[in-house]
């Protein structure tokens, strides 16, 4: 984590990112290299690494750093050649990374992975407070494992947007049924499946009092079709997914909403203003037009590159930190 720190240039809380690495180390089809400085006197300490994950074919670069002192030494190249070979016995046909304009490493990703710039990256950042949720009828959003606060959360509305037919929301419990909708919203969507990540998200951020859930039209009830879902906590967001794009904006204040009214939050987000951090491509113009509306800004600009086009990312919010779309 410290070799992320120092080559990303700025300071980072360690609590968002524990997670994710503890399901990355341990999930199938993962690979982890790390290089090491083995001094006559001392111990060997890290000075970068490389890990990657492979599913359905698509190859994923989700971190690779080194430090600064030790970066145009050929280790980069070395370690990226480790992951890609996993890849290859993963059986990847696709290979893609979210890169942070790094000159050399992005010349890298092009020359020895076949990744080119497909998109730009933003990570939007901003109060979770200031996404609108005033109680007017359009836009409803029926929660039905909150009754009690119904009145509270039930209502979004949105200026930017015409009336929009009610949605009904539920907790996500990944039964095979709804994880098999679930796979085929992301191959359709996202371009590949990853019931592993939606395991460990729905982990991390599910439960009746969590804050995941999937979102259906609300005149088809329970036994209708999913047409998005979406996960947010304390220290992490996302993915966010709507089979129509200008569900994403709602379906957002409400993860939101729920967000700040039923997950307990530590002594230092209660007494301080906390930075919520959103992951978006540059094509999802709806909802970065909104969250700047809404008083957001823009925390950091990348790109995802990648070795042919693939996904529908006006329809997405990537999960963040950023270890996987």
């Amino acid at each position: 984590f410290e070799v992320m720190r120092r080559a990303m240039g700025f300071t980072m809380n360690w609590n968002a990112h524990i997670a994710t690495r503890q399901h990355l180390r341990t999930t199938e089809n993962a690979s982890f290299w790390v290089a090491e400085e083995s001094p006559k006197w001392g111990r060997k300490r890290i000075v970068g690494y490389a890990r990657s994950l492979v599913r359905e074919g698509f190859w994923n670069l989700n971190e690779f750093f080194i430090a600064p002192e030790y970066q145009r030494r050929g280790i980069g190249t070395g370690l990226l050649t480790q992951c890609l070979d996993d890849g290859a016995r993963f059986g990847a046909h696709t290979h893609f990374v979210l890169a942070s304009q790094h000159f050399g490493a992005d010349a890298l990703y092009m020359r020895a992975a076949g990744c080119f710039p497909r998109v730009p990256m933003v990570l939007m950042a901003g109060s979770l407070g200031a996404l609108p949720s005033p109680p007017q009828q359009e836009s409803a959003i029926l929660d039905s494992a909150l009754p009690a606060l119904r009145p509270v959360l039930t209502f979004f509305s949105f200026p930017h947007f015409a009336q929009q037919e009610p949605l009904c929301a539920d907790p996500i419990v990944l039964t095979p049924e709804i994880q098999a909708e679930i796979d085929a919203l992301d191959r359709a969507i996202v371009g590949y499946a990853r019931p592993q990540e939606h395991r460990h998200w729905a982990n991390q951020m599910g439960g009746a009092k969590g804050v995941a859930r999937l979102f259906r039209k609300a005149s088809a009830g329970s036994s209708g079709a999913i047409v998005g879902y979406g996960y947010m906590s304390t220290h992490t967001s996302g993915p966010v997914l709507a089979v129509e794009q200008t569900d994403l904006p709602r379906m957002t204040a409400h993860l939101a909403l729920l967000q700040r009214t039923l997950v307990p939050r530590d002594e230092l987000i209660f007494f301080t203003e906390h930075d919520h951090f959103l992951a978006l491509t540059g094509t999802n113009d709806l909802m970065l037009k909104w969250l700047l509306d809404c008083g957001w800004r823009i925390a950091y600009n990348y790109l995802l590159m990648s070795s042919r086009d693939f996904g529908q990312f006006k329809n997405y919010i990537c999960h963040n930190p950023l270890y996987m779309p």
